[in-house]
């Protein structure tokens, strides 16, 4: 993981605009998926209605009248009406026409060996013998009707013969639908699509010059903190130098100065000495902690291990056992032992002031393969704990500023109650590439 302020501002941006583009994508699949599915559906209802009105009218016009005349003592309009429903096939949208009594009986029919049938009556055949039309798709007809095969659009209108109700029934080829449903997606598809494609071409500049202008910002901001720190660093050096050369310096003189006179005061005034000398000396102490407060001692891999035992050494003094366990480090880098410093810090200082703990462990460890290594910090202590999902984000101001340094070198930090009570702090830092 890159901790350079410009190479995560970057690879930020780079992933916010590749998640930008992966949504476009995204949506395109799902428009284009969802138009075929409603082409189709649309060509299904609408090869449904053609049937409907061409059946509808087939048996009003042609049908109807013949089976009329037909069954009142013309027999040779049977030889006519079949005459007119063979030329009427012959294009082939027609598969066959069955004639149906009440009782479920075939009358008529273009497939011969069908006519005399008797069946028991289907729904559909119901329906339509009780004056409505019926049309819908058999998508496993029970008998192949003519020489298709397969799925038919099957209509079933009623018709009056003299006081007798009949039904026609007529199946369609499924052509049409497949006719439709293609014309549909030819119109509709590249409508549909090709108005998402046309706004994402008009979006994909503005969102890759948006992207840019955000990774400048963030370059920028983590560049300003980055002076920011540097400018703190070389501030607070400047306040430790001056402390260390003189209060602390005039305080150690007082310091001596104040024991060599201890033998020239009487005999009853050298315990006024003595804590007069145990006050600077302490003074001293507590400055010398305030340099080291200020600024850091040396954050290199040995100098570290010793910097936090130092840390540990003030709490110990406080009655808090504390144990420091460190594993051999690679290189990390001046900003992550920086930060790993502070942490451990900030940690320890909340194990003083709120934990009420007896013990505390500072465990500090590498992990990672070598192409993705990092450092895993863990600060635990047995004192009273926080609650679960405890956010150090938002904790309270120290919390938060070790939450923010991580975070801005790319690592994590987590704060949680621990197995055997207490809080666990843990801390996972990048090391950078080149360490």
């Amino acid at each position: 993981m890159p901790t350079d302020p410009r190479g995560r501002a970057r690879n930020g941006a780079r992933r916010q605009f590749a998640a930008f583009v992966a949504a476009a994508l995204l949506v395109l699949v799902a428009v284009g998926t969802t138009t075929v599915l409603i082409s189709d559906r649309i060509a299904r209802d609408n090869a449904l209605a053609e049937a409907e009105r061409i059946a509808v009218r087939l048996a009003d016009l042609i049908v109807a009248p013949l089976v009329r005349e037909a069954v009142s003592g013309m027999p040779e309009r049977w030889e006519e009406l079949d005459r007119v429903l063979t030329n009427r096939l012959s294009d082939g949208s027609i598969t066959s026409v069955v004639v149906w009594t009440d009782r479920g009986e075939v009358v008529y029919a273009t497939i011969e060996q069908l006519i005399g049938r008797q069946e028991p009556p289907s729904d559909d055949l119901v329906a339509a013998l009780g004056g409505v039309v019926v049309a819908h798709v058999d998508d496993e007809p029970e008998t192949a009707y003519g020489d298709v095969q397969g799925p038919l659009l099957e209509v079933y209108v009623p018709i009056d013969v003299g006081a007798e109700r009949m039904a026609v029934e007529a199946y369609f080829a499924t052509d049409a639908v497949d006719e439709q449903a293609a014309l549909l997606r030819g119109e509709i598809v590249p409508l549909a699509v090709g108005a998402l494609v046309v706004l994402q071409l008009v979006q994909l500049p503005i969102a890759a010059s948006l992207a840019r202008r955000v990774r400048r910002q963030e370059a920028e901001r983590l560049d300003l903190v980055t002076r920011s720190l540097a400018a703190s660093d070389r501030e607070r050096r400047s306040i430790a130098a001056d402390v260390h050369d003189g209060p602390v310096q005039d305080l150690a003189g007082v310091s001596y100065a104040l024991t060599a006179l201890r033998s020239s005061v009487p005999d009853d005034r050298q315990p006024h000495v003595d804590r007069l000398v145990s006050t600077v000396r302490h003074a001293v102490t507590s400055l010398r902690r305030l340099m080291f407060d200020i600024y850091p001692p040396d954050l290199s891999p040995e100098g570290l291990v010793a910097a936090l035992d130092d840390l540990a050494e003030r709490l110990r003094s406080d009655g808090v056992d504390v144990e420091v366990r460190t594993e051999p480090l690679p290189e990390v880098g001046p900003e992550v032992a920086a930060v790993l410093y502070r942490t451990v810090k900030e940690a320890l200082a909340n194990v003083a002031r709120h934990a009420r703990a007896d013990r505390a462990e500072v465990r500090l460890a590498p992990t990672g393969a070598d192409g993705d290594r990092a450092v895993v910090l863990t600060v635990a202590d047995d004192g009273v704990g926080v609650d679960d999902g405890y956010d150090a984000g938002a904790g309270h101001l120290g919390l938060r500023l070790v939450h923010d340094r991580v975070r801005d070198l790319g690592g994590t930090v987590s704060v949680e109650p621990g197995a055997d009570g207490g809080t666990v702090l843990t801390a996972l830092l990048p090391i950078p590439h080149g360490a």
